[in-house]
């Protein structure tokens, strides 16, 4: 058994590895129907825009290859510019009954310098003090064409850390799950997933070159192509086991909003139900509480608005309430 596992482990990486595309009826004996599958980038929406200080573009880049994010100097031209690499995929077909169980972008970190020094992660000196920017990852739009315009993008959905000092060792492959990044994309009806990396900072803006080196190929010939790796579950159980109610649940609707959210709240049990909404940084933006009667409903409503009276950007928002030691949450989109 031990041994089939592991054959099963090195069959479904090589698949990420190698993009090629599976479908599976049954993944193992899970009592799910489940697809699974992978998307590469998509030609000329995807490469690197290099620029200099005040994002004054120098070129913009459709999938070369191999892009350098960080920073350089060129000692012929005397000048110091940065890069930031931008990646594209079309959304999957989702058949009818099945909904997206999980989606992971990965791509493939061949190299690194840091302070002009091959193999040493990139370092940011900021007068006296000197720091190792993170990998970030961003979840932008920039429609169905790629220019210099995006090196500032018009809409951001989340950033997140992609890698950091500890975590990188190329040559590897860094991941992230993006699932919903892809949920917000198909809420939202556009037809692409799209997003930038880049070191927390962008540059130090001196002559000692800090970046790192990764694969943007498009070609499915290519095993180190970016590539978001998912799954599709049809949510269906085989042996169809009775469960039982939850002490407490949440929902909301309608989701996404633009105004206002109502969420509903069933508990069994009286008590103070407390409700807290936190953004993906998992950073505590509003909070609510109210007493509820047992096996009663009871509703919250929040408006896009936080607790110091600001309006937060559009994107996904966690709702979690708490009720005594029960807890439950449900994500919610805001569209601003």
């Amino acid at each position: 058994m031990k041994n089939t596992v592991v054959f099963f482990v090195f069959f479904l990486f090589s698949v990420i590895i190698y993009g090629e595309s599976l479908q599976f009826s049954e993944v193992m004996g899970d009592s799910k129907n489940e697809i699974v599958d992978s998307l590469l980038a998509v030609d000329e929406l995807s490469g690197s825009i290099y620029y200099q200080q005040n994002y004054i573009t120098v070129d913009a880049n459709w999938q070369e290859g191999e892009t350098y994010i960080g920073d350089y100097y060129s000692w012929a031209w005397m000048v110091h510019f940065a890069s930031i690499g931008y990646l594209s995929f079309e959304l999957p077909s989702i058949p009818e009954g099945y909904k997206m169980q999980s989606a992971h972008l990965m791509m493939y970190i061949g190299a690194m310098r840091g302070n002009s020094t091959s193999g040493v992660y990139p370092v940011f000196d900021y007068g006296n003090t000197s720091a190792f920017p993170e990998g970030v990852l961003e979840h932008i739009d920039y429609g169905d064409t790629f220019n210099s315009i995006d090196v500032i993008p018009s809409s951001i959905y989340g950033t997140y850390t992609f890698f950091n000092h500890e975590t990188l060792m190329p040559p590897s492959w860094v991941s992230h799950d993006v699932t919903d990044c892809l949920l917000m994309d198909f809420s939202a009806n556009r037809s692409l997933t799209q997003y930038r990396i880049y070191l927390d900072g962008f540059s130090d803006w001196d002559n000692r070159e800090d970046y790192i080196a990764t694969t943007t190929d498009s070609s499915p010939y290519n095993p180190y192509s970016p590539k978001i790796f998912y799954t599709l579950t049809d949510g269906t159980s085989i042996d169809n086991p009775v469960i039982p109610k939850p002490k407490l649940s949440i929902s909301t609707y309608p989701n996404p909003f633009s105004r206002t959210n109502t969420i509903l709240i069933k508990a069994s049990e009286p008590g103070v139900c407390k409700l807290r909404i936190y953004n993906l940084k998992g950073q505590l933006i509003r909070s609510q509480s109210s007493n509820i009667n047992a096996g009663g409903d009871h509703t919250f409503q929040w408006d896009g608005i936080d607790d110091t009276g600001k309006q937060v950007s559009g994107g996904i928002y966690i709702a979690e309430v708490e009720s005594g030691r029960n807890k439950a949450s449900s994500r919610v989109l805001y569209l601003r």
